[in-house]
């Protein structure tokens, strides 16, 4: 009893009504404003914690002082870990570099992830990307054609990853619902008997990650409609916009 009373609540909470729409549509607003002055702000040589410190200083800036959860900054090697912890690593030319960060308003959280090259990526970083972006693309269309069902979903993203890098390089759920907590009911995961109901919304966020090498994860924020999404996310995700210089 207390399972399907839990499970109730969940899905009642995963429904978003118009006015808590508004507040993770004003917090990813502000996420956006922040992730522009950080690609300003990087340079050759900074480090990922004090441009973790530069995020967290232009959320306050921006009267979003309470974040969603520490910000993910990482460069070069370290774009591998996927929960990595912002530390005295340098940016150095040729590096990947990964963010992933959001704030809360109202105590409702925004969540996006964005993959960049410090200078021309190589033929590697650029194959990885292009194949993340297009297994996050494929996503967003099921979506847009009606598929609810989260296993399914999940299954789109990872069986086209597996089959360009093997299996295990893209090791965690595709994404999950956001509200008042960054981790809300429903899941995208491959074992999920999970349905999308209308009107939750979910990060969509496929990942490859490669030991030594580098990673890249793409991550927006979608609204779940009746017969289609919308994506909350306003931020490009071309490779040419992902190239800084």
């Amino acid at each position: 009893m207390v399972n399907m009373n839990t499970k109730l609540i969940h899905e009642v909470r995963a429904v978003k009504t118009q006015k808590e729409l508004k507040n993770i549509i004003k917090a990813q607003r502000i996420s956006e404003k922040v992730l522009k002055d950080v690609l300003k702000y990087l340079k050759t040589g900074v480090t990922e914690i004090s441009t973790a410190q530069f995020i967290e200083n232009s959320f306050i800036k921006y009267g979003a002082p309470v974040l969603a959860f520490p910000p993910i900054v990482a460069f070069g090697k370290n774009t591998a870990n996927i929960h990595h912890e912002p530390n005295k690593t340098k940016l150095k030319i040729g590096d990947t570099v990964m963010f992933d960060f959001g704030c809360t308003i109202n105590s409702y959280c925004s969540d996006m992830t964005r993959t960049y090259f410090w200078g021309k990526p190589n033929k590697k970083q650029e194959k990885i990307y292009l194949a993340v972006l297009e297994a996050e693309e494929k996503v967003i269309e099921k979506i847009k054609k009606g598929e609810r069902r989260a296993s399914v979903l999940d299954k789109v993203a990872r069986d086209f990853l597996n089959k360009k890098f093997g299996a295990k390089k893209f090791p965690h759920g595709l994404g999950h619902g956001v509200g008042t907590v960054i981790h809300e009911w429903p899941n995208l995961k491959p074992a999920s008997g999970d349905i999308l109901p209308e009107g939750c919304v979910m990060t969509i966020e496929p990942g490859i990650y490669l030991k030594n090498f580098g990673g890249v994860r793409i991550e927006d924020m979608v609204l779940i409609t009746e017969k289609s999404c919308i994506n909350l996310t306003n931020v490009s995700k071309s490779l040419k916009d992902a190239i800084l210089f």
